[in-house]
Parts: C-alpha cells; sequence; structure tokens
C-alpha cells in the first residue's frame, strides 16, 4: 500500500499544527512555503522530521510552483489531501494545483481543503474542480467575547482545520461569521 501523502500550501504559519496533526495521522507531508527557514523549523519542531518535507518555492510564481509540482507529482503520485491557504495576490495558484493534479491522474480521489476568509463567505464562489476531487471549504471567521470580536488564533484555526478534515464536511466555519457588523475591523 502506498504512503499517504498531503500537499499543504500555507503550512509554516498559521497551519504549522494541521502539518504536525497530518504527521501523526501517518502521512507524508509535503509543505509549500517561501521562507526556507520557517521550513527548517517546521521540520525540526516535528515529532517525525523524516515525514516532512518542505517546498522552498513563492506560489505567487507560476512558473517555479509549476516545476516544484512537477518534480513533486512525478516522484510520488498525486497527493491524498491538498491542504491550501492561498492569499488573494496569487489567484492563478490553485487552479495550477488543481490542473495539474487533474493532468496526472483523474482515477484517484483526492480531496482539497480549500481555506478561505471571511470576506469570502458573502462570496459564495464557485470553485471548479476536477471530478476526482472532494471539495471542501473551509471559512476562517472569528471569535466573539464580551461584547467584543477578535480574530482567530493560530491553535484555533489549526483546530478548526482538523475538524473539517476529520469530519469531511462540504463547508465548516471556524468561530463565527455572524454578526458581520460585529467582526474585527
Amino acid at each position: 500500500m502506498k504512503n499517504q501523502y498531503a500537499l499543504v500550501v500555507g503550512g509554516t504559519g498559521m497551519l504549522k499544527n494541521v502539518c504536525h496533526w497530518l504527521i501523526e495521522q501517518d502521512y507524508h507531508v509535503y509543505v509549500i512555503g517561501r521562507n526556507q527557514s520557517k521550513l527548517n523549523k517546521l521540520k525540526q519542531e516535528t515529532i517525525q522530521p523524516e515525514n516532512l518535507h518542505g517546498i522552498a518555492v513563492d506560489y505567487q510564481n507560476s512558473t517555479c510552483l509549476s516545476n516544484e509540482l512537477s518534480n513533486l507529482f512525478e516522484t510520488n503520485g498525486i497527493p491524498d489531501i491538498v491542504v491550501s491557504w492561498i492569499h488573494s495576490s496569487a489567484p492563478q495558484a490553485l487552479p495550477l494545483i488543481k490542473d495539474m493534479i487533474s493532468k496526472q491522474d483523474l482515477s484517484t480521489d483526492w480531496r482539497l481543503i480549500h481555506i478561505q476568509g471571511s470576506a469570502r463567505f458573502l462570496e459564495k464562489e464557485n470553485t471548479p474542480v476536477p471530478k476526482n476531487c472532494l471539495y471542501r471549504r473551509v471559512y476562517l471567521g472569528f471569535i466573539l467575547e464580551n461584547n467584543d470580536s477578535r480574530w482567530l488564533t493560530h491553535n484555533e484555526i489549526s483546530s478548526g482545520v482538523i475538524h473539517a478534515i476529520t469530519t469531511d464536511s462540504n463547508e465548516t466555519i471556524v468561530g463565527t461569521l455572524e454578526p458581520w457588523d460585529m467582526r474585527p475591523q
């Protein structure tokens, strides 16, 4: 049986604990990040460093991202799961990842956990995916406390994403999105 593997985009920051959890679930985790020192630190902090693989690339550079993904998919096949937190400054990155996976293999199912900020909830965008992609969306909301609000912590975000992975819900909201006018400014 092939080892499970995960591709995590944005795993050196708020998704760091998701990477650690995936390793605890016996995944080999490939993390895309711009900063080699953050990738090295993430590897040092994990319980099974041999199962964490950093890919130092700026996902805003489509050519470099494509080259790195080609090497990864050629060596390992397609990932079992992709966890993606991609900033709006790189709107081409997620479509590129999806297209490259679908060009590799349309017969094997894979999951995409697409993490988006709270403002995306209002837009309800349609995200096209290949037929073998099980698409799951996670919205990051905020926390209401004592008639005030705050953004989610990295731990709360990671816990919410892990919950979304384990429950396999089509849509998960971490925190709350209502009342909208109470969100942090």
